[in-house]
């Protein structure tokens, strides 16, 4: 059996079309278009693309050390930002939104429910009372129901959030 030789051509230097330049990297024309938009893949000419320096960019910018770098970078600052707001939480220094949200509905609904409250509760006991006498009762009341806007509870907070987090 003899062995054919086969010829081994230089593609590097090879003028190609977008979608023959496509075809040989192995990505959408979409995709290949995205990416001399964005200044990755050098043209050529009119519409001519040199091959081997099609290959080079594509793959530069697809182990791009410095790009890895960075981004390891920033996913290392990101992990540790987020241990840093668990460990805020875990001291109760720090609260989640929809637990702080959940509470302080829990708050405005439980005042609203004193404040309509008020005209059936407090008529019987001002019969009979002077202006006075039932302007301060009626203060009072109001005050009371109030107070439930005014008063923090972190450990309500921490309950809640302990709660939602399960």
């Amino acid at each position: 059996m003899s062995r054919r030789k086969t010829q081994s051509r230089d593609f590097r230097n090879i003028r190609v079309t977008p979608s023959e330049a496509a075809a040989f990297i192995q990505v959408p024309e979409r995709t290949f278009y995205r990416l001399v938009e964005t200044g990755i893949i050098p043209k050529a000419g009119d519409g001519e693309y040199i091959l081997g320096e099609v290959v080079e960019a594509y793959w530069r910018n697809q182990f791009d050390t410095e790009g890895l770098k960075a981004a390891q970078t920033r996913l290392t600052t990101a992990q540790a930002e987020l241990k840093e707001l668990e460990l805020a939480e875990q001291r109760g220094e720090l609260h989640r939104a929809s637990a702080i949200a959940k509470v302080w509905a829990d708050n405005v609904l439980n005042a609203k429910k004193k404040l309509l409250a008020i005209p059936t509760k407090v008529p019987p006991m001002l019969v009979g009372q002077d202006v006075q006498t039932i302007r301060t009762k009626l203060e009072r009341e109001i005050k009371e129901a109030l107070r439930e806007l005014a008063d923090y509870d972190g450990d309500k907070i921490t309950r809640a959030s302990a709660v939602q987090g399960n």
